[in-house]
């Protein structure tokens, strides 16, 4: 069913039993609902990609013959990654799981994540071989690299998906736009205006007219782009409430947050008299925007430009050919990883500000026991009560 208003009603003394509570339904002007599978599904792959890509680069078929598992331990500490990564996030959103088996596990991924760790670590000492210890030091050097690269940054976008598709597909735009706009504007005035060579051998086709040029279109494409993307609602909303249909559908509905609410921004004086316009109404998350278009014009790029280095570094022109023309997954999103570790980082600072919304809060206390429930509610009021904050409610 749809609702046609646009404001919360939360409900304290009701819920699935007598007793417990229930977290807030926020609803918006229309219901929304997403293929499957999700996004999250999604970014799982591209990470194993990754992964099997930037593992092959430093590939030795002969040495790795010679050291019996250490190619599946590869895979090993990488699965121990991942398992803590995602494990993490769903514990912090606890009650959209569906799954009654991932519930009963959840409490315990920290436990498991430990156990994987320290069977790894066993497993690697044990696979030891004389003669090729620097070697497999090596090769687990880049390892871990490589888990920070593909893990630790994109446990940012993972939960940027959570906070609503705004914050997954809007840094995701904003690097297609530079990379695009780069191209564009290095063959029609690179090395026109300024013929210092920009990167040098690591990366000899790019030029400062495009990175200078292509960064200047990238913000002004960002403070548009903000401005259509947040008028939707269905990228806009937060993961609060997520609920499987079957298994090919979700819905998800939700009370525009703040930073999408349209306002009037009044203009300077000279601007005012040039248009006649006293004021305009633009979106709080445009001015937010620009800021995240500097930083896909100005830093993103160096992730393609890390990327160039570790090709030249093993004689690579791209990662692999899953892509045709474009090479593997990781040439297509050397640049994105970053981008969506500084959205994150600047959701959680700037947008959110706190750590937790009254709606997760909810949240967590309707996945507590009864009894934790009721001391929660007594505790609260009791607070509230001594600051006189319930005066005229009760």
């Amino acid at each position: 069913h749809t609702h046609t208003h646009t404001h919360t009603h939360t409900h304290t003394h009701t819920g699935r039993q007598a007793g417990t509570l229930r977290a807030p339904r926020l609803h918006a002007d229309r219901l929304v609902t997403h293929p499957s599978p999700s996004p999250r599904v999604q970014l799982l792959a591209v990470q194993i990609a990754v992964f099997r890509e930037l593992v092959n680069v430093r590939y030795n078929h002969r040495k790795f013959t010679e050291i019996s598992l250490f190619r599946t331990m590869q895979w090993g500490w990488f699965f121990s990654a991942l398992t803590y990564s995602y494990g993490h996030t769903l514990n912090e959103r606890i009650s959209i799981v569906q799954s009654t088996l991932l519930l009963k596990m959840l409490p315990y991924v920290e436990v498991f994540s430990l156990l994987l760790y320290s069977g790894m670590l066993i497993a690697t000492v044990l696979s030891f071989r004389h003669g090729y210890y620097k070697y497999q030091m090596g090769q687990l050097a880049w390892t871990i690299a490589i888990i920070v690269i593909i893990v630790v940054q994109v446990n940012s976008i993972s939960a940027n998906i959570l906070n609503g598709l705004f914050w997954f597909l809007f840094p995701v735009s904003l690097v297609i736009c530079n990379d695009s706009m780069a191209y564009f504007c290095g063959m029609a005035w690179g090395r026109k205006l300024i013929k210092r060579p920009f990167l040098g051998k690591l990366s000899p086709n790019k030029t400062w007219e495009g990175f200078i040029f292509g960064g200047l279109c990238t913000v002004l494409f960002a403070f548009c782009e903000a401005r259509i993307m947040g008028s939707m609602n269905f990228l806009v909303c937060p993961c609060d409430d997520l609920r499987f249909v079957g298994e090919k559908i979700f819905e998800l509905d939700c009370e525009l947050p703040k930073v999408f609410v349209a306002q009037p921004y009044p203009l300077p004086a000279l601007l005012s008299r040039l248009t006649g316009w006293a004021s305009v109404t633009l979106l709080p998350v445009q001015f937010h925007a620009l800021w995240i278009g500097l930083f896909a014009s100005v830093v993103a790029p160096f992730g393609g430009f890390f990327a160039s280095g570790i090709k030249r570094a093993y004689k690579l022109d791209d990662f692999a050919s899953l892509i045709p023309g474009h090479g593997g997954v990781f040439d297509r999103v050397d640049c994105q990883l970053i981008t969506g570790l500084a959205m994150g980082i600047y959701y959680s600072t700037f947008i959110m500000g706190r750590r937790y919304s009254p709606g997760r809060l909810m949240q967590i206390a309707s996945s507590m026991p009864q009894e934790e429930q009721l001391d929660l509610y007594r505790q609260l009021g009791a607070a509230l009560k001594a600051r006189g904050a319930l005066r005229g409610i009760w």
